[in-house]
């Protein structure tokens, strides 16, 4: 490219001359970025979600202490975690047959014991494999929490997203109703135990009414065993709540894994403070858990909360410790009043000893029997009245599409972008790189002569529909092919007629006004337009008045004789042999008309009678020694005086060296440039070769222009009316 600076028009002439590469560049990049993802894409995954409102909920029950109060683990933010935990995840995984569903009902307390699970490398696989298409995320600051699960499958991932909120929801209400649904246990199993005894206390006192009959006792007898037998009583009692204070004393003292069941205790004494030192455990506990789903027990928040619960743990054990002492002085007044007693009862009869006995046992049994079974109904009033913290506000819905399916549209676009860009910088890259000269600025400024002529790029079907109006009549197609390159014959008001004449006017002002009347056009290469460049040039002359003689000088592939339609014998071989003299050898209009021109458009078209052609002859076998014929420098004295303008078509220069030998004994040198067809250094080399032989060029004539190339050749477009 010429070395000058580059403004908004160059850029824009250099787009529209590379537009090709630019279009195909744009159409092969959206191509690929649109069908690519399709062919070595990711497979499909799906996404489906469901949302839960969590809100941390009291009960006013009398059954248990359950003064809630909200901890630092309690928030959304800890909830979505423990939304992905273990016993969360195998609730899922067993509803949707990952793990085998073989545990009883009352095997819940190990149904959903994480270590249970963290024992089987097989579970492991499975919990964690569900944990990673699982995720929880607060919205905003709201308390509700989104839970998303993605699955190869759009039904599979509604129902992970679906069952993971229900699997919430209920290890939610289990964690919050787990010390109602253990009393209740333990109640049951005691009425289990206490209807045994009292079904056996029944049958003794039966079956000794049946052996000894009715059994009389006076009334102070009686008063004395029923307060004997009201203190035997109180102290079983107090022995048996001795005995579960020990128990639970010895529970605590041996100690458990901090965050185990093993730490927790149970009192029938609803407003006892053990109640609600144990309800602090069961939080604290709670909310360790919670912890060790993200973080190790070496952590200094897990450290905090085994501090606070060695703590609760700790004043469980001084409070017990002071209740068992307090049993213990009990103890010791209930059995000196049994000593009291003692004597008196022993003085009654033993058949009424033995009935005020199976009678008490009967009492006693029943009346425990009555508690416990009332106690077990407000377990199951307590248990219909369950904690639900955790409500499904929004179920998941199965997804149409999934959320790593290419989008069309964006990816056409980000191909058409990508592809225009990539365009342009491989057309700019082209550009850079192209060794042809494309403008007259270029031509000027590399070759340092004058461009005598733009010959602009003119579509040849435009051309056919001009010449065949004229004419109003269909031409055969080797008519057309003829009349197509006298386009300043048959089509005169053409750009390309134009752009002739315009290299006429130049020519006249630059050669024929200095005397150089005997004109060599070449070129660098071939199939450049030097033949049709000069036989055009020669009409628009001689239309002008002048008397021209066109001569074709390349005997090797001679091409004169095929454009105007005449004979190719005799000619120029033959004259520089001497056979024939030149005047013989010459074409007059009347050939032109005998010709294949025809007689209308040859007479119908001025000034062709100006017009002398010397064809190129017999081809001979050494046409470069013809060039260095004597006689050719005696005809071109000779044409130099008898006609105004000579013009000799003339062979490439690179390939063969005809035209540098012609061109030294001629007047002036035009050399014929096909716009983007031969490189910069092989025109330079054609002019080096020129001036080497003394021959004097005259300027070049850029042939084939498109009007890209310059806002200037625009002008060519215009047709006169």
């Amino acid at each position: 490219m010429a070395q000058y600076d580059l403004n908004l028009v160059d850029f824009w002439l250099i787009v529209k001359k590379r537009k090709a590469i630019i279009l195909f560049t744009t159409v092969l990049v959206s191509v690929f970025t649109t069908v690519m993802p399709y062919l070595v894409g990711p497979e499909p995954t799906f996404k489906a979600s469901s949302r839960v409102r969590y809100e941390r909920s009291t009960t006013a029950t009398g059954l248990l202490q359950e003064t809630v109060s909200v901890s630092e683990g309690s928030d959304i933010a800890t909830q979505a975690e423990v939304i992905r935990s273990f016993p969360v995840m195998e609730r899922v995984a067993k509803q949707l047959g990952l793990i085998a569903q073989n545990l009883e009902e009352q095997d819940i307390d190990k149904a959903l014991d994480v270590k249970s699970v963290r024992q089987s490398p097989e579970f492991l696989s499975v919990i964690y494999g569900l944990q990673s298409t699982i995720e929880a995320t607060q919205e905003g600051t709201t308390n509700i929490i989104k839970i998303a699960a993605t699955a190869d499958d759009s039904k599979k991932a509604e129902r992970y997203a679906t069952l993971t909120a229900e699997a919430y929801r209920d290890e939610n209400i289990y964690n919050r109703n787990r010390q109602v649904i253990e009393a209740r246990r333990f109640v049951e199993g005691q009425l289990q135990a206490l209807e045994v005894s009292l079904r056996e206390s029944e049958q003794a006192l039966t079956s000794f009414k049946e052996q000894e009959g009715q059994v009389f006792v006076t009334e102070e007898a009686r008063e004395a065993l029923v307060q004997y037998q009201q203190l035997e009583a109180q102290q079983e009692k107090l022995l048996r709540v001795k005995k579960e204070v020990a128990n639970q004393l010895e529970s605590l003292k041996k100690g458990g894994e901090i965050g185990t069941t093993s730490n927790r205790v149970y009192s029938d004494e609803v407003e006892a403070l053990i109640s609600t030192l144990n309800k602090r455990m069961v939080d604290l506990t709670q909310e360790r858990n919670n912890l060790l789903i993200n973080y190790t027990p070496e952590h200094a928040l897990v450290k905090e909360l085994d501090r606070k619960i060695k703590n609760v743990k700790e004043e469980m054990i001084r409070e017990l410790e002071g209740k068992l002492g307090t049993f213990s002085e009990r103890e010791r007044a209930i059995q000196e009043s049994i000593g009291r007693y003692k004597d008196r009862y022993l003085s009654l009869p033993q058949a009424a000893i033995r009935l005020s006995r199976l009678e008490r046992d009967v009492l006693v049994n029943s009346n425990l029997y009555a508690a416990l079974k009332a106690k077990h109904q407000e377990f199951m009033i307590k248990g219909a009245e369950r904690i639900e913290e955790v409500s499904i506000i929004e179920p998941a819905v199965e997804p149409t599409r999934p959320i790593n399916a290419p989008n069309l549209p964006l990816n056409a676009f980000l191909g058409l972008l990508m592809g225009a860009m990539v365009g342009l910088v491989a057309a700019f890259l082209k550009e850079s790189f192209d060794t042809s000269i494309g403008t007259i600025e270029e031509v000027e400024s590399y070759l340092k002569v004058p461009v005598l002529g733009v010959i602009p790029r003119v579509d040849r079907k435009e051309t056919e529909r001009a010449i065949q109006q004229g004419f109003k009549g269909k031409l055969a197609p080797e008519t057309m092919d003829l009349y197509c390159h006298l386009v300043s014959l048959f089509d005169p008001q053409s750009p390309l007629a134009e752009g002739y004449r315009s290299l006429r006017t130049n020519i006249q002002f630059t050669g024929l006004a200095q005397g150089q009347r005997v004109l060599a056009f070449v070129s660098a290469g071939a199939q450049e337009g030097k033949s049709t460049s000069a036989v055009n040039l020669a009409i628009a002359l001689a239309q002008d008045g002048k008397r021209v003689l066109l001569v074709d000088g390349d005997l090797r592939k001679p091409s004169i004789h095929e454009r105007l339609g005449l004979e190719q014998t005799p000619g120029l071989s033959e004259v520089l042999l001497g056979t024939v003299p030149y005047t013989e050898a010459i074409r007059t209009v009347t050939d032109l008309i005998l010709g294949k021109l025809g007689v209308d458009p040859v007479i119908n078209a001025p000034g062709l009678d100006n017009l002398n052609v010397l064809p190129s002859g017999r081809r001979p076998e050494n046409p470069a020694e013809f060039m260095n014929s004597p006689r050719l420098k005696e005809l071109i004295e000779t044409v130099r005086k008898e006609y105004d303008v000579t013009i000799f078509d003339c062979p490439p220069i690179l390939p063969v060296t005809d035209g540098v030998t012609l061109g030294s004994k001629v007047d002036g040198v035009v050399m014929v440039y096909q716009v983007g067809r031969v490189g910069r250094n092989a025109l330079k080399r054609a002019k080096s070769l020129l001036e080497s032989a003394h021959a004097t060029l005259l300027g070049i004539v850029l042939s084939n222009v498109s009007a890209e190339l310059t806002p200037d050749y625009e002008m060519y477009r215009y047709r006169y009316k």
